[in-house]
């Protein structure tokens, strides 16, 4: 073959490294983004489930307000009527934010009139209803702080 000198075998050396590390550190950030867009879409789905679960209880609770012959603020109903459950597929979009709010201020409308009525805090299908709302508040907190976490990793990398 033919010789080189010396000097333009340690630049090609060093090109070669720098370009080898490139791409080994390319194929490291491709494989962390294919993992956390992977587990932003676990999240995303986790964050529909939940709040399609709290709308579901919400609606139970309603239901069971009526049946006690609780007078329920007709703005309230309406609130709950104009929620729709496809808003909660995209966490990104405005509806989302819309929806997600107006089921959080009826559980707090809800709560209050439990809280001024004993005989609904007797009432075992009230109980489990108000619980599973609750349980869903926390569970979707947790979810949230996960899913920030999630995001400040996929930031760094």
């Amino acid at each position: 073959m033919f010789d080189l000198p010396d000097w333009l075998t340690i630049i090609i050396i060093v090109i070669a490294s720098l370009i080898g590390i490139w791409i080994l550190l390319l194929i490291v950030n491709l494989i962390f983004f294919g993992f956390f867009n992977s587990v932003f879409k676990k999240h995303k789905k986790a964050m529909t489930v939940i709040l399609y679960s709290k709308f579901e209880n919400m609606e139970k609770l309603f239901a069971i307000l009526k049946q006690s012959g609780i007078k329920i603020d007709d703005r309230l109903i309406k609130m709950l009527n104009e929620i729709n459950v496809e808003d909660f597929q995209e966490p990104n979009m405005e509806q989302f934010e819309k929806s997600k709010n107006a089921l959080s201020y009826l559980k707090d409308e809800i709560m209050f009139i439990a809280n001024q009525n004993q005989e609904l805090n007797t009432n075992p299908d009230f109980i489990q209803a108000k619980n599973n709302v609750l349980e869903s508040d926390a569970i979707y907190r947790s979810n949230v702080v996960m899913y920030n976490a999630d995001v400040l990793g996929y930031n760094y990398w």
